[in-house]
């Protein structure tokens, strides 16, 4: 799958811009800030939800198919590479949100610290993993259905 792993600024891009993946964004930034006002949590407010959700679609699809890349392949220094991902899943995951809260609560580290840190790590990965796919909502659903057939195949 990974001969190689290169990096195209104008891919990416492209790749952020498709408009299922917009949509889904928009859709994800929509529930977070609704939670804001509906789960009356002291530290999630509309700010911290933007600010988090868009770090997280900028920045889970490459993270995560940069670990994929790194596990699978594992070229030289792949142990510090993958830190460096983990370090930019930490960051968009729960730095954001305890630099956020102590400039605006005052307080470090909040007291939601790690229930944040499990929920908004496995949602970025969550969201790295949907967004890394590179193509459109059809392909996506073709993909998924032939691999639902395989499965099924399979566990008869």
């Amino acid at each position: 799958m990974y001969s190689s792993f290169s990096f195209s600024f104008k891919k990416y891009i492209k790749e952020l811009s498709r408009p299922w993946k917009l949509i889904s964004f928009s859709i994800a930034l929509g529930y977070y800030i609704w939670g804001a006002y509906y789960y009356k949590c002291p530290t999630w407010d509309v700010p911290v939800s933007i600010i988090m959700s868009i770090l997280t679609y900028v920045f889970a699809p490459w993270t995560v198919n940069s670990i994929c890349y790194l596990i699978q392949k594992r070229p030289r220094y792949w142990i510090v590479k993958s830190l460096v991902c983990i370090a930019v899943i930490y960051i968009c995951a729960s730095a954001s949100y305890e630099l956020y809260n102590w400039w605006h609560l005052g307080y470090w580290p909040p007291p939601t610290y790690w229930t944040n840190l499990w929920y908004s790590g496995c949602a970025f990965i969550a969201a790295g993993i949907l967004w890394k796919f590179e193509g459109t909502l059809k392909e996506l659903i073709s993909g998924l259905l032939v691999d639902l057939k395989k499965t099924t195949k399979l566990a008869r």
